[in-house]
């Protein structure tokens, strides 16, 4: 009996685990959390943190989720779920070089010229089957038109 409570403790310890997603992006920060068994962390407590410092404190919606707005790039999240569940992130946004980024604008100038390029070769190509599918139409058309005069050929000597 002990040798069964052993193996099945772990499995009741993980269900209460609180996971925590972050996300900054465009200045917002995007806190997600839910436990274990993908339920959310309603109305969870949680603080955020900047150089060991409480910038923000509030309690996450009924989907576990909040928006922060912030120009902060490092932070630290901890969300209390109560009861001793506790979870902490820390993110933190690395600002590139305006070297680096005006690299990073030319390559992807670049891409969007060679799929431009690439676009305008694929139309054609799709004018191009159009017209033939239109031909095949035709040579559908003029075949059905035999074969209905043909038949009433064979109809007519057929009576005959």
């Amino acid at each position: 009996m002990r040798f069964f409570l052993i193996l099945v403790l772990p499995i009741f310890l993980f269900a209460h685990k609180v996971n925590l997603f972050l996300d900054l992006k465009d200045d917002n920060l995007y806190i997600n959390s839910y436990f274990a068994n993908a339920k959310p962390c309603m109305n969870c407590k949680f603080k955020i943190e900047s150089n060991e410092k409480v910038i923000f404190e509030d309690i996450l919606d009924e989907k576990g989720e909040y928006s922060y707005k912030t120009s902060v790039n490092d932070l630290k999240v901890i969300v209390d779920a109560g009861s001793g569940h506790s979870v902490s992130k820390k993110i933190k946004l690395q600002e590139q070089k305006n070297e680096e980024k005006i690299i990073q604008t030319e390559k992807i100038d670049k891409e969007i010229e060679r799929l431009l390029e690439e676009n305008r070769v694929l139309k054609n190509q799709i004018n191009v089957l159009e017209e033939q599918l239109n031909y095949f139409e035709i040579f559908k058309i003029v075949f059905g038109l035999i074969l209905i005069i043909l038949i009433f050929i064979v109809l007519k000597r057929a009576k005959s």
